[in-house]
C-alpha cells in the first residue's frame, strides 16, 4: 500500500513538474513571437473580384516596414481598367501607419490625384484620410467626414473615412465600394432600380447586357447579370491599423538616455576616476 501510495505521489511530482515545464516553455515561446504594432494596406477586394491586401505592410516591435507595388488594374471596362491605382505605399512604423495611393481611379466613381490614410496610437489615438483633386461621381471631396455615407445609388454604397475604435487600438478605412449591400436576393428591383442596373453591369462586366433576353426582375437576377457566381463585390481603398500607445511605453520613451562621449578625431580622452585597493604598507 505504501509503495502505491508512494508512486502516485512521484507521478504527481513528475506531472507537476512537466506541466510547469511545458508552462516556462510555452511563456518563453510566446514572449519570443514579435509584438505587431501597427500595419497598413492599398487595396483589397472581395467577392467576383477577389485582390488580397497589397502592398500590406505591418511593424513588428516597433521596426519599420514599407512596401510598395508599381500600380493595380482589373475589372477592364470598354478597354481600360475600371480600378486603376498608381504608386501604392504601406508603411508602418511603431504605433503610426499610412496607406498612400495616387492617380486613383475606382470605376469612374472615385477620382483623385492622391489618397493617403493614416493613423497614431500617441495620446488616445487620432486617424483620418486626406484627398488631393478628388471628385465622387464629378463632386469634389477635400476632408471626408469620419464615417461618411455618400447616397450614390440604391444599388450602391460607398463610405469614406470609416474608424473603428477599441481600447487597444484605431482602424480606419479611407474608402469603401459595396455593390448592392445588404440586399435580400429574392428582392424584386424597383423601377429606380432597374433604370441604373444596365450602366451598373457595364460598370463590372464592360458590356451592356440585352435585356431582352435576361429581364432583371430581382436581386437575384442582376446578381447573376454582374456575375456567373452571384457574388457581391466589395472594394476597399486605403486601410490602417495603429495599436493605441500604453502609458509604460510613453514613461520608457521619456526617460534620458545618456551616452558615454566619444571623443572626437585628435581629441585627448576625457580623464575617468578608477577604484582601486592598494596595500597598505609601514
Amino acid at each position: 500500500m505504501k509503495t502505491s501510495k508512494f508512486a502516485g505521489a512521484g507521478a504527481a511530482a513528475v506531472g507537476a513538474a512537466t506541466a510547469a515545464a511545458m508552462l516556462l516553455l510555452g511563456s518563453t515561446a510566446a514572449s519570443a513571437e514579435p509584438d505587431v504594432t501597427s500595419s497598413a494596406y492599398v487595396v483589397e477586394t472581395d467577392g467576383l473580384l477577389s485582390v488580397s491586401p497589397s502592398p500590406y505592410a505591418e511593424s513588428r516591435d516597433g521596426e519599420h516596414d514599407r512596401q510598395s507595388v508599381a500600380d493595380v488594374s482589373a475589372l477592364p471596362l470598354r478597354g481600360k481598367p475600371g480600378i486603376g491605382l498608381s504608386a501604392l505605399v504601406a508603411e508602418a512604423e511603431g504605433h503610426r501607419a499610412e496607406a498612400t495611393v495616387a492617380k486613383v481611379d475606382l470605376l469612374g466613381i472615385l477620382r483623385a490625384d492622391t489618397m493617403r490614410t493614416w493613423c497614431d496610437g500617441a495620446d488616445g489615438g487620432s486617424a483620418g484620410v486626406d484627398l488631393l483633386d478628388a471628385a465622387v461621381l464629378g463632386t469634389p471631396v477635400n476632408v471626408p467626414l469620419e464615417g461618411q455615407k455618400l447616397p450614390i445609388s440604391p444599388l450602391l454604397e460607398i463610405t469614406l473615412n470609416q474608424q473603428d475604435r477599441d481600447d487597444d487600438s484605431i482602424t480606419v478605412t479611407g474608402f469603401t465600394l459595396t455593390l448592392l449591400p445588404g440586399q435580400d436576393r429574392r428582392r424584386e428591383l424597383n423601377d429606380k432600380e432597374k433604370e441604373v442596373a444596365p450602366d451598373l453591369i457595364g460598370l463590372v462586366r464592360g458590356s451592356l447586357p440585352d435585356l431582352s433576353q435576361t429581364p432583371l426582375r430581382t436581386v437575384d437576377d442582376l446578381l447573376t447579370a454582374l456575375s456567373p457566381k452571384g457574388d457581391l463585390l466589395r472594394i476597399t481603398v486605403g486601410s490602417a491599423t495603429c495599436s493605441l500607445e500604453q502609458e509604460h511605453e510613453k514613461e520608457k520613451a521619456a526617460e534620458p538616455v545618456v551616452r558615454k562621449h566619444q571623443p572626437e578625431p585628435g581629441e585627448a580622452p576625457r580623464p575617468e576616476i578608477v577604484q582601486k585597493n592598494l596595500p597598505v604598507t609601514g
